[in-house]
């Protein structure tokens, strides 16, 4: 890592944790690098929280300012996506449906400032299938453009519309697995947590919000990580998420049932190498982490972090300017090699993300995706 990567991370450790003695141990910060990666990273709220602990010498009065009227929009935006969510749930129970919100504004709460967490989707899960299916017909009703799309016939996870520009996920399935043995027991993980766990809720602006209960939460948070590193990358927004999520909820973990989670689908590897980022670089407390580190990867993912940008966006560039057939011949070759590159740390899942791959990129290249 380059000095304003690292210059990044004890910022945002600072921030984080509230911490002043790291925010000021930072010296000769190069301002313009540092809000440049922290808007690839989706984290220039959360470091602009840490602010109140730097002295004029670390960092001027207009260069703050830069990062301040970023913070107003954020939190504007913030208030309007917490306000959508208390009407959007108010009105799926209102249809006798079981919503429960995922990630997002749900992780949000668990900052020092919760306005200033980078928003993003509105991801609902239903608990049953059928609810799920009620509220698609209700959402196609609302948005006709989501309810013609082709991403919405053929994505089986979910189902997305918009309100007022913000957009919207109905989840049938909280989270996949492309290899099947994987899958199976994922889903009926899932199940299982759901129905053996009480009701757990966030609250967002006065109002408790059902959301994922904290073991399946953690299992939930590690496979989306390890879903995006395999298809593009992530971001340091959801690493920060499971570092604050861990911080706040480690008592209500049941950790024995979590590492049997991560050992059956094979995630132990990167959850441990996840493990060192969150204590090394982000300073989580190693007793408040729910399974040992492990730090082979852990540089080789933070580098992949830091040179992917926010969901890799930085390493599918090969999409853009390519026509149709030439951007599915060269997703082949990237696919390869993102597969054989994480398959060390998910042998089974790299092996069948692969194939899949392949599979759809030739159903979409002969129109039989429907």
């Amino acid at each position: 890592m380059n000095k304003e990567q690292t210059d990044l991370l004890l910022l945002l450790r600072g921030a984080l944790w509230q911490d002043g003695k790291i925010a000021c141990s930072v010296q000769d910060i190069s301002w313009d690098k540092i809000y440049a990666i922290a808007k690839e990273q989706c984290v220039i709220g959360v470091l602009a929280g840490g602010f109140c602990f730097l002295d004029a010498d670390q960092c001027s009065g207009d260069e703050k300012l830069r990062w301040l009227a970023y913070v107003v929009r954020l939190e504007r935006k913030n208030r309007s996506l917490n306000e959508l969510i208390k009407k959007l749930f108010h009105k799926f129970q209102s249809m006798q449906l079981s919503p429960v919100l995922m990630k997002g504004q749900a992780f949000a709460v668990n900052y020092p400032y919760p306005l200033h967490r980078q928003c993003g989707d509105i991801d609902v899960y239903f608990k049953d299938r059928k609810d799920c299916e009620k509220a698609v017909f209700w959402s196609s009703e609302i948005d006709k453009t989501a309810a013609d799309s082709s991403e919405n016939k053929r994505e089986c996870k979910h189902f997305t519309f918009a309100i007022g520009g913000n957009v919207i996920e109905l989840h049938y399935f909280m989270c996949l697995f492309e290899n099947p043995q994987l899958q199976k027991r994922l889903q009926q993980i899932i199940d299982e947590e759901l129905a053996n766990s009480h009701p757990f809720f966030a609250e967002i602006d006065g109002e408790n919000i059902e959301t994922v209960p904290p073991t399946l939460s953690v299992l939930h948070q590690i496979i989306h990580i390890s879903r995006h590193l395999l298809e593009a990358g992530i971001g340091l927004r959801q690493i920060c998420d499971l570092a604050l999520y861990l911080d706040k909820y480690n008592e209500q973990i049941d950790r024995d049932r979590l590492n049997g989670y991560l050992e059956e689908l094979q995630l132990m590897s990167i959850a441990r190498c996840l493990g060192s980022i969150l204590v090394d670089w982000l300073g989580l407390e190693e007793g408040k982490l729910p399974f040992n580190t492990n730090t082979q990867y852990a540089d080789f993912i933070l580098q992949e972090i830091f040179e992917g940008g926010n969901f890799g966006k930085k390493k599918v560039k090969y999409r853009e300017g390519s026509n149709g057939l030439c951007r599915k011949i060269l997703s082949v070759f990237y696919f390869y090699k993102r597969c054989k590159l994480y398959s060390p740390l998910m042998p089974l899942e790299a092996k069948s993300y692969f194939w899949n791959k392949i599979s759809l990129n030739f159903r979409l290249m002969t129109k039989h995706h429907y």
